[in-house]
């Protein structure tokens, strides 16, 4: 029975998480969300990358057609700062710096490929921000806990709800 329930639970999970996506990432997207991947977590490998891009999803409410500005918002990810300083965004520093990185890269990209297919699990329990396990930031206080990966603490805000099993 337990496993009955647990199988059901999982089938729910996977439904609640599935992407809705009128249309796939272009090329230029892609590499700008892998990009980020890359840069906030490439060296935690796949389970860091997929909680980076889970936390994209999760701003995105889940839609391909806001993951790229949920990406490139001003101040939502560091590793994107250089953008912000100008008016015509050029992104190709920082693609050229995560495609030298051909290795997390890849990984990114298949990461990528599963989250088309609407196929990515959400690591982070639901997560919307997260920092570097290292530092303390002054949002904190108004974030409730979920969980750490890699060198990553995650958080949702306070009061917000999650998708739970």
């Amino acid at each position: 029975m337990k496993r009955k329930i647990f199988a059901l639970a999982v089938l729910i999970a996977a439904a609640a998480f599935r992407v809705q996506a009128d249309s796939l990432l272009s090329d230029s997207d892609r590499q700008i969300v892998a990009s980020c991947m890359v840069l906030e977590a490439g060296g935690e490998g796949p389970e860091g990358m997929q909680a980076v891009l889970n936390v994209i999803l999760n701003r995105a409410k889940g839609d391909l057609n806001r993951i790229v500005p949920a990406t490139i918002k001003r101040g939502a990810f560091s590793c994107m700062s250089g953008i912000w300083q100008i008016d015509a965004p050029d992104y190709s520093p920082l693609i050229d710096r995560a495609m030298n990185q051909a290795g997390a890269y890849a990984q990114a990209s298949q990461l990528l490929d599963i989250l088309e297919q609407g196929l990515l699990l959400d690591n982070t329990g639901g997560a919307t921000h997260y920092h570097a396990t290292y530092v303390n930031p002054y949002w904190v206080s108004g974030m409730r806990y979920l969980t750490t990966i890699g060198g990553h603490h995650f958080y949702v805000e306070s009061g917000q709800q999650i998708a739970a099993l």
